[in-house]
């Protein structure tokens, strides 16, 4: 009953974010985008976000104030915010928690939450947390994902000496501010189990609740047509460092073995900012597609997505959106993390290079085993990660804060 009231009394609610949730690119804009969408619909919530550049363009502040929200943005210098993590917050805060802990923010948060009574404070992502540390307030703090296992996998994976001193780095100091930033929160969403597991590993006491990613099941949808599929997909952001090392996995170890099979089969690369060095893979089987205004086509035309993900924590956005257009995966086991599917039903999981270019290529050849991995994928997805399903759960964890029952 009491649940019930709380589902139906407007609250007032505060949202902090590192990164404006505007242009809907990412999953670190993705998921607060929508879940502002749905909390604005039924509350009073006030957004206070940073934008990366010295002028937020008025197009993205009027897309987000049609949401229904009130909105405070602050301008985050690369430059300034760095030096000043370098010179006062080096030693103090990961690398990025100290870039992220700007004065002007904290003002602004500050004076809102002396000014005004707010029922519940969201930090989303880590990177805010600071600025909700010292408040006596309902607060949930949105990790997504444990950043130690991220760092950790990051720094072992990478053979670039600059990037792995970096990430060794980060990873020594996140060991120690993870476990402690989480005992000032009421509870802490992830997207996965194991990033649960992990963060109880670290520190058991607060309470971890799953909070997984959705997707617009009604955009990402079937094609009509499964024959209309072929070739290789690989898609992502091209100038992030985890997907340049799949690219080269995939070039260099993976596509080849299929070639061997399918001679004429071709990979398509998809994704924004290409650097000089994936531009020049482009061939008469390789194509590189830069910048392009939709992926949909791309997911929904693919025969194979194929994702042999070595590194990271929390979940792929891009996963569950080409499982929702059907588009066979090919994967590993931490890239297919938190998503609940079965190898040989849903998706395809390999180890070696060789079990995901036979998989691949299993895909590629079988057109009846292809569309029954495309279906299950489609259905699984509609199950468990449309957005629906993700309100309903964030409702809970809500009225667990706010009523102080455990769910």
């Amino acid at each position: 009953m009491e649940n019930e009231k709380n589902n139906n009394k407007k609250l007032r609610i505060l949202f902090l974010t590192a990164r404006l949730p505007y242009p809907v690119i990412g999953g670190d804009r993705l998921k607060p985008y929508n879940i502002l969408s749905y909390l604005a619909k039924k509350h009073n919530v006030t957004l206070v976000s940073f934008y990366q550049g010295k002028k937020v363009p008025d197009e993205y502040i009027n897309e987000m104030k049609k949401l229904g929200l009130e909105l405070f943005v602050l301008p985050l210098s690369p430059v300034k915010s760095s030096l000043r993590h370098l010179i006062r917050t080096f030693f103090r805060f990961p690398l990025e928690i100290g870039y992220y802990t700007q004065p002007e923010f904290k003002k602004v948060v500050d004076n809102l939450l002396q000014k005004q009574h707010f029922d519940i404070a969201f930090a989303f992502f880590m990177r805010t947390a600071e600025y909700l540390r010292n408040y006596s307030i309902n607060k949930i703090l949105m990790a997504e994902d444990c950043r130690t296992v991220y760092q950790r996998r990051s720094y072992q994976s990478t053979k670039n000496i600059i990037q792995k001193l970096t990430r060794w780095w980060e990873y020594k100091r996140l060991l120690k501010y993870e476990p402690e930033i989480v005992n000032h929160f009421d509870v802490i969403t992830l997207v996965t189990e194991q990033d649960i597991s992990s963060m109880q590993t670290q520190n058991p006491k607060p309470k971890y609740r799953l909070l997984t990613n959705g997707t617009d099941i009604n955009k990402f949808k079937m094609p009509k047509r499964f024959t209309q599929r072929k070739d290789i997909l690989f898609a992502g952001k091209l100038d992030i460092w985890a997907n340049v090392l799949m690219i080269r996995d995939i070039v260099k170890n993976i596509f080849p073995i299929i070639q061997l099979e399918i001679p004429d089969c071709k990979l398509n690369i998809v994704g924004a900012n290409p650097s000089n060095e994936i531009k020049s893979l482009e061939s008469e089987t390789i194509k590189i597609h830069a910048n392009v205004p939709e992926m949909v086509p791309f997911l929904q035309n693919a025969r194979v997505f194929l994702h042999p993900h070595v590194g990271g924590s929390g979940i792929q956005n891009k996963i569950i959106e080409a499982m929702a257009c059907g588009c066979p995966i090919v994967t590993t086991t931490t890239g297919i993390q938190g998503i609940q599917a079965t190898h040989g039903k849903d998706v395809m999981i390999g180890i070696s290079h060789q079990e995901l270019g036979e998989h691949t290529i299993k895909l590629l050849k079988d057109d009846l085993f292809a569309n029954q991995v495309s279906m299950n994928a489609r259905l699984l997805i509609e199950r468990t990660h449309s957005w629906e399903s993700v309100f309903e759960a964030l409702d809970k964890i809500i009225n667990e804060v706010i009523d102080g029952v455990n769910i």
